[in-house]
C-alpha cells in the first residue's frame, strides 16, 4: 500500500499485511488512521480499522497522530492519500507560491503603461521595423512597431475612420485613446466580414479608459503630499478591496479592482483576436502579409499589456497577504502597500508598512511604527522608521550611501519644526548609514519561503 502527502509528497509503503479488508476499500473512500509507534529506522506502526500495519516512511510521525487518508486505488495493495486540513497558514503558503514568480514592481508597471500615452505614430523607415529590445521595454516597443504598420499611420487612416460610435471621443481624447483607435480601426478593416463592426473598436475604446484609470492612480508628484491623500491612497490600494465588496463600500477607485477590469478586458481581446480566422482572398497576395502582421503584433501587445497587469495585481495580492493577521495571540498588526508618485519622467516607489501594537498593562495609548523604504537618486535606498506612542514620535533614517546620510542629518531640524507644528512630542531624531533591509523591488514577504518543518 502506498500512502502520498500532497504537500511534501511523502509516502509510505506496507511491509506487510494480514488482512483482507483492505481489498474491500473503493477509491475515493476516507480511512481514519492512528500512529501506533513514532518512526524507527524510518518504521512506523499504523492503526488503521483496528489492524497494525507497519509502514516505511520519510514523514515525522507522533504517537497518537491521527490521520485522514483517502484511498487512490484499491486491491491487494491500495494507495492512500494523506489529506491535509487547509490551514490558514498552509492556504497562505500555497498562494504565496503561486504569486511570487509572477509580480512585478508597481512603478515598474506604471512607468510602462504610462509610456504608451507618449508614442507618436513614427514614419516607416527603409530598414524595417525596429527590433525589439529586452523585456522590460518590450511593451512600448511593440506599440511603437505596431503604429509603423502602412495600415495604421494617420497619413493612411481616414480622419472619418476615428469618429465610430464606439469611440466617439476618440479625436477629443488621450494620445492613447488615439493610438489604440488606430491600431482597432486597421484591425478592423483587414479582418473583413469576420469581425462584428465595431466590436474590436469599442473594446480597444473600454481598454485604454481602463488604462488610465490604473495610471492615474498614482499621486502626482505636482500636488501636496498630505496626510489625507495617503489615506485615500492606503484605503484604495486593494489591500481591503474584499472586504469593500463585502460591505459594499466599493466606491470604484480601487486599485486591484482596476487592474481586474483591465484584465478582464485584454482577455476578451486576445480570445477575441486569437478566433478570428483571416478571411480566405488574403491568403495570397500583398494584403496578407499586412492583415497577418497586424493581427500578430497586436495578439502580442496585448498578451504582454496582460503579463504586466497581472504582474502588478499579483504584487497588490502580495501586499495583501503581508498584512493579514499572522498569529491570533499576536498583539501586532501589520498593514504594507506601496505608494507610487508620478512624475515627468516615471513613478517613484515607496514601500509603506504601518505597525500597531496593542497598549501594554502600564501604557494608556497603542504604540504605533511606520517603516517607509524608497531609491530616488542621487539618494539610493532609504529605510525611514517612525514610531509614535503617548504623541511623542521618534525617527531613525538609514541611508546607504554616506552622502544621502549626511544630508538627510543636516535635514532633521526642519523635521523637528514639523513635528512641532503638528502638536507632537519629539523623541529621538537620528540618520546613520548603512543597509537599507527592505526596498521596493523587495517587498517583505508574509511567511518564509522554505518551510523547513518536516
Amino acid at each position: 500500500m502506498q500512502i502520498t502527502d500532497p504537500i511534501s509528497n511523502p509516502r509510505l509503503f506496507i511491509e506487510q499485511t494480514r488482512a483482507d479488508a483492505f481489498q474491500q476499500l473503493r477509491p475515493g473512500q476516507m480511512v481514519q488512521a492512528v500512529v501506533e509507534t513514532q518512526v524507527e529506522k524510518g518504521i512506523a506502526q499504523l492503526n488503521i480499522g483496528g489492524i497494525k500495519v507497519p509502514v516505511k516512511t520519510a514523514m515525522k510521525l507522533e504517537i497518537g497522530q491521527q490521520l485522514a487518508l483517502n484511498v487512490v486505488k484499491a486491491g491487494k495493495i491500495p494507495e492512500f492519500k494523506v489529506v491535509r486540513a487547509l490551514t490558514p497558514s498552509i492556504t497562505q503558503a500555497l498562494v504565496l507560491k503561486n504569486i511570487l514568480p509572477k509580480q512585478l514592481p508597481l512603478n515598474q508597471v506604471l512607468d510602462t503603461l504610462k509610456s504608451l500615452s507618449a508614442l507618436q505614430p513614427a514614419p516607416i523607415n527603409s530598414g524595417g521595423a525596429t527590433p525589439i529590445p529586452h523585456r522590460q521595454n518590450i511593451l512600448p516597443a511593440l506599440f511603437e512597431q505596431l503604429l509603423q504598420q502602412p495600415e495604421i499611420t494617420p497619413a493612411t487612416t481616414s480622419s472619418t475612420a476615428l469618429a465610430t460610435p464606439a469611440a466617439g471621443r476618440t479625436q477629443t481624447g488621450t494620445l492613447l485613446e488615439r493610438n489604440l483607435q488606430l491600431i482597432a480601426n486597421a484591425l478592423q478593416t483587414n479582418q473583413g466580414k469576420r469581425a462584428p463592426e465595431g466590436k474590436i473598436a469599442g473594446s480597444v475604446s473600454e481598454l485604454a479608459k481602463q488604462i488610465n484609470q490604473v495610471i492615474n492612480q498614482a499621486i502626482s508628484a505636482s500636488k501636496p503630499l498630505t496626510g489625507e491623500a495617503i489615506r485615500q491612497a492606503f484605503n484604495q490600494s486593494g489591500l481591503f478591496l474584499e472586504p469593500h465588496l463585502v460591505s459594499q463600500q466599493v466606491t470604484g477607485t480601487d486599485f486591484k479592482q482596476h487592474l481586474m477590469q483591465l484584465l478582464q478586458s485584454l482577455q476578451s481581446l486576445q480570445t477575441m483576436l486569437a478566433a478570428t480566422h483571416l478571411p480566405h482572398e488574403m491568403a495570397t497576395g500583398k494584403n496578407s502579409d499586412t492583415a497577418t502582421t497586424l493581427q500578430l503584433l497586436a495578439l502580442r501587445l496585448f498578451a504582454e499589456l496582460h503579463h504586466q497587469a497581472e504582474g502588478a495585481l499579483a504584487r497588490v495580492q502580495l501586499h495583501q497577504l503581508a498584512s493579514l493577521p499572522q498569529d491570533d495571540n499576536s498583539p501586532k498588526q501589520i498593514w504594507q502597500f506601496e505608494l507610487p508618485i508620478a512624475h515627468p519622467d516615471g513613478h517613484d516607489e515607496f514601500l509603506i508598512k504601518f505597525e500597531r501594537e496593542a497598549r501594554q498593562a502600564e501604557q494608556t495609548e497603542d504604540r504605533w511604527s511606520v517603516t517607509l523604504n524608497f531609491n530616488i537618486p542621487p539618494a539610493g535606498p532609504v529605510c525611514a522608521r517612525l514610531s509614535l506612542l503617548d504623541d511623542e514620535i521618534s525617527s531613525h533614517f538609514t541611508a546607504e550611501f554616506a552622502d544621502a546620510a549626511k544630508r538627510i542629518e543636516q535635514s532633521l531640524p526642519r523635521l523637528y519644526e514639523a513635528f512641532l507644528k503638528a502638536g507632537l512630542k519629539i523623541g529621538k531624531l537620528s540618520a546613520s548609514q548603512g543597509s537599507a533591509v527592505t526596498r521596493p523591488d523587495q517587498p517583505l514577504s508574509p511567511s518564509p519561503l522554505l518551510d523547513e518543518r518536516a
